[in-house]
């Protein structure tokens, strides 16, 4: 993996490039998709049924490896389905994927039926009334493809950064974080010695480090988790663009708004309350997700 290191307020912050891995499903998405899709295979499913909002960067992922792998997706949609789609929802079309609108309450409800489960179900084995027409040899994964194959996929991923030469200096190990299942990878590859502290990008309170512990079986001692969301899921201040502008034309490192945008935001701000020392080294895990960066203007 490639990496940049840069020094901000006399910190070293070491950026581990996980956007530059595939040129179209860059980053943690690839990692978490290939276990899936491989289990897909094993079972004979000729179809993925997954979830995901309207910028969603795993639905877009997903869309694209499975016509790749020869495999019919579904995405169901959070919220309604507009005739303008957004670029994300027009690629995923594009690709072959079937979109279906979930009314919120619904797909919640989806959702949380899911986590009860530690891996990937066939539809016919779900309480879903909605895809009882489904065959039985379709794949349901649930929001962000965050299950414990996925969650495998990025510890072996990510154990290869922390032995390399430049991570082994490591004392804090950084991420945007959703579902918290990339954050749970990290925290599963990095040494004892390491703090692994995770940027909300959702603002969904004490419920990203329960589902992390649920997936953990324990308590992580070292794992933090620190707000980042700037107001909510998808919301970009203005404050947020200018930060990214400036930032991609001193370093030439792209970001995006939703999340790694909004978690190098954080990290700076950190940084300047003096919650790091000289001596730490910062090492944040890029991953990637700069599609849904398509349609924001970072205001000259």
């Amino acid at each position: 993996m490639k990496f940049n290191s840069l020094s901000i307020e006399g910190i070293q912050v070491l950026i581990a490039r996980d956007d530059l891995n595939h040129p179209t499903v860059s980053g943690n998405k690839l990692h978490k998709l290939i276990p899936n899709l491989e289990l897909a295979k094993t079972q004979n499913c000729s179809t993925i049924l997954s979830f995901g909002g309207p910028y969603s960067n795993h639905l877009h992922a997903l869309a694209w490896a499975c016509k790749e792998s020869d495999l019919s997706s579904i995405g169901v949609v959070r919220g309604e389905l507009h005739a303008n789609l957004t670029p994300t929802l027009s690629d995923c079309k594009k690709w072959g994927m079937q979109l279906v609108p979930s009314q919120r309450k619904d797909y919640r409800a989806y959702q949380d039926t899911l986590s009860a489960f530690a891996g990937p179900r066939l539809a016919s084995e779900l309480p879903f009334g909605t895809f009882s027409d489904q065959p039985e040899n379709t794949l349901v994964i649930p929001e962000g493809g965050s299950n414990k194959i996925a969650i495998d996929s990025l510890y072996d991923a990510y154990k290869k950064v922390f032995s390399s030469e430049l991570g082994k200096k490591t004392t804090h190990a950084i991420c945007a974080t959703g579902t918290g299942a990339t954050l749970t990878g990290i925290f599963k590859a990095a040494p004892d010695s390491v703090q692994v502290i995770g940027i909300q990008a959702v603002a969904e309170g004490e419920a990203t480090l329960k589902r992390i512990q649920s997936w953990l079986n324990s308590e992580p001692s070292r794992l933090t988790i620190s707000q980042g969301h700037l107001g909510g899921f998808g919301k970009i201040p203005s404050e947020l663009l200018e930060f990214i502008k400036e930032f991609e034309a001193q370093h030439n490192i792209p970001l995006d708004p939703i999340y790694n945008g909004k978690a190098m935001f954080k990290i700076v701000q950190m940084i300047k309350a003096g919650d790091f020392k000289q001596s730490d080294q910062i090492l944040f895990f890029h991953t990637g997700g700069l599609q849904g960066k398509r349609g924001i203007i970072l205001k000259d």
